[in-house]
């Protein structure tokens, strides 16, 4: 089954093929090129869809952090199977490796804020320059695309492979193809478990269409680009503050226990994540043009970034403050080291996170993510 490559948004690539001049790659995607029109009339101006795509484009070499976070999540369920005993004790509990294992799945963090990132960065820099961008339809029916196919296939095979009889659990496979299974406490993490965050990702877009588009509209009335990255920066500053507020609330207010999944894993718990990506892709295209940063910017950024997700894997279970916003801290670590990769610019950035491994991982970690589990609870079970 081939692949999605589109875990994270990176549905925008405008890349030639290997064999193609830019002028043939332009004319097979309907794209008008500098070679196409030097000699015939001046070119004309992108709209601002095809140049916010252009420009995610630039940060094509980030898939390598989607196949780094598949990859790490697949140890962390593994490490997960291998508890034994009456009290599904962990095998290494009490040294490092344990810390280091249970808190791979962090990682799932990284998928929404690189997702926020890339997905934010066309509606901030339309809002900027004042111009439209994709409509709401247009971008849900990219993202539809590019998720459903394969998630549908997935779902359907694995309720299918476990239904011994019919009718079989019909509510579980229903919210599972609409993507509500993060509302049912018994069956958020049925038929395929980590399938939870793909739900939370269609709520994310879901509300970036909105947002996005109400955003844009209201930043072509401002005529201060000041106060129109004002405005980007307090949405963003909402949304974070809503996530954090919901979390404070269910845990110090309504005292809602660590197994009433729907609350902890749902949209409201982690849109503070999502605001990470938003808030560096606000930070991006202010910028403008000036999209790299110095060698001593980056390397704070990156060691900043690493030593916040260590200490927050070290302290996570000495207190329920450090458990509460274990993950809004590591996404603040994610997002530290993923604004240093975009410092550093397109040919840096490529250097590292293009390369064939993590190339080939990014590759296939749309499908990874969605196999890995149950393979595993079938090769558990033979």
């Amino acid at each position: 089954m081939a692949p999605c490559r589109d875990f994270a948004g990176l549905d925008t690539l405008l890349a030639p093929a290997a064999h193609e001049t830019p002028d043939r790659a332009g004319k097979r995607r309907g794209i008008v090129t500098d070679a196409t029109t030097a000699s015939v009339r001046p070119r004309p101006q992108r709209s601002s869809a095809d140049a916010a795509e252009h420009t995610v484009g630039r940060y094509a070499a980030l898939e390598g952090y989607r196949g780094l976070a598949a990859s790490l999540i697949v140890v962390y369920h593994v490490y997960q199977y291998m508890r034994s005993g009456p009290h599904a004790r962990y095998p290494y509990v009490g040294t490092p490796w344990h810390i280091l294992l249970v808190g791979l799945d962090s990682f799932v963090g990284l998928f929404f804020v690189l997702s926020a990132f890339l997905l934010g960065l066309p509606y901030a820099r339309a809002a900027l320059a004042e111009q439209r961008p994709l409509s709401p339809r247009t971008f849900l029916f990219r993202r539809t695309v590019r998720i459903v196919p394969l998630y549908v296939v997935v779902i359907l095979v694995v309720w299918s492979a476990r239904t011994r009889s019919l009718p079989g659990d019909w509510l579980d496979l229903l919210e599972h193809l609409t993507f509500t299974q993060v509302f049912d406490d018994k069956r958020i993490f049925y038929t395929v478990g980590p399938a939870w965050s793909l739900a939370v990702e269609v709520h994310f877009y879901l509300l970036l269409a909105t947002l996005g588009a109400a955003l844009s509209a209201l930043c072509r009335r401002i005529p201060d680009p000041r106060r129109r990255i004002a405005v980007l920066l307090g949405a963003v500053a909402v949304l974070g503050g809503a996530g954090l507020a919901w979390k404070t609330l269910a845990w110090y207010g309504w005292h809602v226990s660590e197994e009433t999944w729907w609350v902890w894993f749902s949209l409201p718990a982690k849109v503070d994540l999502f605001a990470i990506g938003l808030l560096l892709a606000c930070l991006v295209a202010a910028r403008g043009q000036r999209v790299t940063g110095s060698r001593t910017v980056r390397a704070g950024l990156l060691v900043s970034g690493v030593f916040t997700i260590a200490a927050a894997f070290v302290v996570r279970d000495t207190g329920p403050v450090p458990r509460l916003y274990f993950h809004t801290v590591t996404a603040l670590g994610f997002g530290a080291v993923l604004a240093a990769s975009v410092l550093a610019g397109p040919a840096r950035t490529g250097r590292v996170l293009g390369r064939p491994v993590l190339a080939r991982l990014g590759m296939i970690s749309y499908s990874l993510y969605l196999w890995h589990e149950p393979v595993m609870l079938y090769l558990a079970g033979h």
